[in-house]
Parts: structure tokens; sequence; C-alpha cells
């Protein structure tokens, strides 16, 4: 019976530790991973909510860039820190992408985070160097049975690696892929004229298609996206089932108690839903979701199984 009384003193003390944590959590600085290099999605989404965070949470939250690795190495760097809410980081499509791609990994993407919330959808959008003679996707398809054209991405195995490869099913003959460490280096190869073509994230692209340094060709949402309305959808322009897109969502390593992990999503789902945040989000070409955490857990799961079924499909390998 005193055994029992224990134990039952004992549950309750844990409880309230942990609640009484979750209460004044944060008492120090938050380290925001990133495992792509500086200017590309991830990172801007990433130092957007920093900021505001290290404003609401009265704590510094420093975004620390982890590129290399095919994205690997920021994960695992997320995967393998303290579990106390300290440390978060972003994971995209890319991370359930490398879970069929890669061999072996040093992290497992549906057991080794403690999912926070979903941030943003992400189009797609191929891009060519002004002097590609191609103004649409048919065009572009027939241009490469003429010849070689070499496209960029933002690494093997990324969303922009597999919809290049997916054009080949429509047609597409003579394509050379050239990975990069990240979208923001390919797409200065782009505009340098080093490679023609780029599948890549819209916000990374946008600027430059509008200030004419680059040619937008086609998005890969169902319908035409409002940052780039005179340009069309994949579908549209005739390549039924050509709806592909990237995602980002925050997450932190596995076992980050409860009440910290509600903390982490009422602050950052409040930041996403506040006016002025969300509209200078949706200025660069995201679509803002959020989610609870079990919900990106699920959805995880499912982009876990989807992409591993396109990836096999697609034949991409590590080279």
């Amino acid at each position: 019976m005193l055994k029992n009384c224990i134990r039952v003193v004992l549950v309750l003390l844990c409880a309230v530790a942990s609640s009484a944590y979750a209460q004044v959590f944060p008492t120090k600085t938050i380290r925001y991973i990133i495992a792509f290099p500086p200017g590309g999605s991830n990172d801007i989404l990433a130092r957007i909510i920093a900021a505001r965070m290290t404003e609401l949470l009265g704590q510094t939250v420093i975004v620390d860039n982890r590129p290399g690795g095919g994205a690997n190495i920021g994960a695992e760097a997320i995967a393998r820190a303290a579990p106390d809410g300290y440390t978060i980081g972003n994971i995209s499509a890319t991370h359930t992408i490398n879970a069929t791609l890669y061999p072996k990994l040093g992290y497992d993407v549906l057991k080794d985070y403690t999912p926070i919330t979903r941030v943003a959808e992400i189009p797609l959008l191929l891009a060519a160097h002004p002097v590609v003679p191609a103004k649409g996707p048919k065009e572009l398809i027939a241009l490469t049975q003429k010849r070689k054209l070499s496209y960029g991405s933002s690494g093997i195995g990324t969303p922009g690696h597999l919809a290049a490869e997916m054009l080949r099913g429509y047609g597409a003959k003579d394509l050379v892929h050239v990975p990069y460490k990240g979208g923001g280096p390919a797409g200065i190869d782009l505009m340098s004229g080093n490679i023609e073509l780029l599948f890549n994230n819209m916000p990374e692209l946008v600027p430059f298609v509008k200030a004419g340094k680059m040619r937008a060709i086609a998005v890969t949402s169902i319908k035409r996206d409002p940052v780039l309305p005179d340009t069309v959808s994949m579908i549209e322009a005739g390549f039924p089932g050509f709806d592909l897109g990237n995602w980002v969502a925050i997450v932190g390593p596995a076992g980050i108690p409860k009440d910290v992990v509600a903390k982490l999503n009422g602050e950052i789902v409040k930041i996403l839903r506040e006016p002025a945040t969300r509209d200078k989000i949706a200025a660069q070409g995201f679509n803002i979701v959020t989610s609870s955490s079990e919900e990106l857990a699920a959805y995880i799961r499912s982009e876990h199984e989807k992409w591993g079924k396109l990836v096999k499909v697609s034949g991409a390998k590590v080279e």
C-alpha cells in the first residue's frame, strides 16, 4: 500500500514538474536548424519565423544552416539533439524522399522526430535561362528531342530533381542532371547560363523571373499561382497528373515533453496566422498550412509513402 502511494506521489510530482517546465519554457536560446544553405525556401521561412519567435518568447531564436549530404546533415543534427525543445528545425519533402532514396541514413524520418507543426506548401516552378528558345512545356519537350539540355536541382532526390525526371515520362529525351547543395546556388548558375533549366521552389525563383533574369515555363500546382498569374500549370499545359510540390514542417528530436510541444506549436501557429506574417510569406509564393503535432505526424507518414513510390518509379539514385 505504501509503495503504491509513493508511486502515485512520484507520478504527480513529475506531472507538476513537467507543467512548470512548460510554463517557464523557454529560458535560453533556441537553435533552429536548416538543412539547406542561406537564401533557399527553408531559410526564408525560418528567418521570418525565428525573428517573430524571438519577439514573442523573449529568448533569442538562432537560425543554424547545416547544408550538405542531400539535406541529411542538418536532418541528422535535429534528430540527435537533446529532446528539451531548445533545438527545432525544418524538414521538407526532401527528407521523406531520402528515406527511400538513400540505402542508409543516420536518422529515421518516421521515428526520430517530434512533429511540431506544418508550415507551408510550396509549388515548384520550371524556369529556363532566357536564351532557351522554348516558351512553354510542350516546346521544351520538343527541344529535348533535338538537343541536350542541362537542368539543375537543389540536390539528388529533391522534389525538383524528381519533377524533372518525370518529364521523361511525357516525352523528354536528352536531359542532363546537375545537382547542387541547395536552390540558391542552382538559381545563380541558371542565371549565369551554366545550366539551362531548373525545377525549384517558387519563392526562390520568382524575384529573378520578375527581374527578367530567367523565364518561367510552368508551375506544378493544379492551377496557376497568383504570384505568377501568366504562367501556366503543367496540368493546364497538357501534362495530366503533374501535380507535384514541396512542403516545409517544423520538428524537434524525438521525446520532447508534450507540454513543450504544445507551447512551441501554439506560438508558431499564432505567428503564421498573424496577418503581417501571413502576407509576407504568401507574397513570396508560399501557401501557409498549419497543423497540430498529431496531424503533422500523419502527414509525414503519408508523404513517406507517396514519395517512396515516386522514387522507385523514377529510378532516381544517389550518384
